[in-house]
């Protein structure tokens, strides 16, 4: 593993956490990222998994050394979308749609030790390896995906990892690009869940739903609203949102590069905020975003030269975003995900060209925004050479708590 850390005074935290190991406070992880050790137990032992869909069809695992399959057979299209949560039992989901068209779910065991997938037997709703994108409930499991008729569908997996409301339209055929990204959110209270898009005309909308009962059992019922004017946004480019006891919030990039937030009043959307001036953001930029447990939001994102960037309210209710990881680590605008570790620290993965990256930034304990160069001390970037061909386009999935073993 070849490892880049910004210089700052005093121990380092990668020096922090080769003392932790050398004194065995830390156990070692095969699979995911044992978190950095500067006085941060929670973070230590919440293990980070980072996932993607390789060059031969395999689901990957990026790990503290080296990224490869975690399967032995192909489960999809290479770099397709997918989508990774932790599940209230702790164990992880990850959903994709597979080369039949429909959707893939995988589900790691109770112990943790692996993980099996189940192929959806409804085939043809969606191009291989399309959008899709899910978020843990009161209820169970809710995924969405972008169909290739231009609708939107959902489904809920239970507990068990079976289907307990099954794949149904949330909004009708047409509405969207069967290109269009999704961005799930729920709330706070549990009992709703959302998505947010881009629609044909330009705006962002958000789909509501709940659960009610059907003759055949329980179906969702859906609210469909414009959370924007038309025109703000090009039809079918990303959004991203967070969620969590706090409140919601969605994010999409505008037609003048502007980085915009939607805040939500329960699941209302309230009116926009702009987190950065004109031209900020590469035209069509995936977003990734995340939302501490005390409310913080963060949303990142990989700008025209190649940096990761991110903008937050942890440092005033106006931010600009500012870089975080070092020009040149990424392509403009191309996929990254991000989750927050516990303790303060977020966790981001993206594909280089031959290489995983992961950049883990010490968040909110950095009360003030990092000046210019040299880059902000407080992360730390790991450059890790893949042994199954990445490259620099493909989704990927973070989440807590990594497989035990391959």
């Amino acid at each position: 593993m070849t490892s880049t850390n910004s210089a700052s005074a005093g121990p380092t935290r990668r020096d922090l956490l080769r003392a932790a190991v050398a004194s065995g406070a830390i156990a070692a992880l095969p699979v995911g990222l044992a978190g950095p050790a500067s006085a941060a137990p929670a973070a230590a032992s919440a293990p980070v998994g980072g996932f993607f869909i390789g060059g031969d069809g395999r689901l990957c695992g990026a790990d503290a050394g080296s990224t490869g399959p975690l399967v032995g057979s192909a489960i999809g299209p290479p770099g397709g979308d997918l989508s990774v949560v932790r599940r209230s039992d702790g164990g992880l989901a990850l959903f994709t749609i597979g080369s039949h068209g429909g959707l893939i779910a995988g589900f790691t065991s109770a112990t943790g030790s692996g993980m099996s997938f189940v192929r959806h037997p409804q085939g043809g709703l969606a191009p291989p390896g399309g959008r899709i994108v899910a978020v843990e409930g009161q209820t169970g499991t809710h995924v969405h995906f972008t169909g290739s008729n231009g609708a939107i569908y959902h489904t809920t997996y239970g507990r068990s990892g079976s289907v307990i409301v099954p794949i149904a339209s949330v909004v009708p055929a047409g509405t969207v690009r069967p290109s269009t990204p999704l961005a799930a959110f729920q709330s706070s209270a549990g009992d709703r869940f959302g998505v947010a898009f881009v629609g044909g005309n330009g705006g962002v909308h958000t789909s509501v739903g709940r659960l009610g009962s059907g003759s055949a059992g329980p179906i969702a019922i859906w609210t469909t609203i414009a959370a924007t004017p038309a025109n703000v946004a090009a039809p079918g480019s990303p959004v991203a949102a967070a969620s969590g006891s706090a409140g919601a919030s969605a994010f999409f990039t505008g037609t003048d590069g502007r980085l915009w937030r939607i805040p939500f009043a329960s699941l209302t959307p309230q009116p926009l905020v702009a987190l950065s001036g004109p031209g900020a953001v590469p035209t069509g930029a995936s977003l990734a975003a995340t939302l501490a447990p005390t409310g913080e939001f963060v949303v990142t994102y990989a700008g025209a030269d190649g940096a990761i960037r991110a903008a937050t309210d942890a440092f005033g209710a106006v931010p600009d975003p500012w870089v975080i990881g070092p020009p040149a680590v990424h392509v403009a605008g191309n996929p990254l995900a991000l989750v927050y570790g516990g303790d303060d620290y977020l966790y981001i993965g993206w594909c280089g060209l031959d290489r995983w990256f992961w950049l883990i930034w010490w968040w909110l304990r950095r009360r003030i925004p990092p000046p210019p160069p040299p880059p902000d001390p407080y992360h730390e970037l790991r450059q890790i050479i893949s042994v199954n061909p990445t490259r620099p386009n493909y989704n990927v999935g973070v989440a807590l708590r990594g497989l035990v073993g391959r």
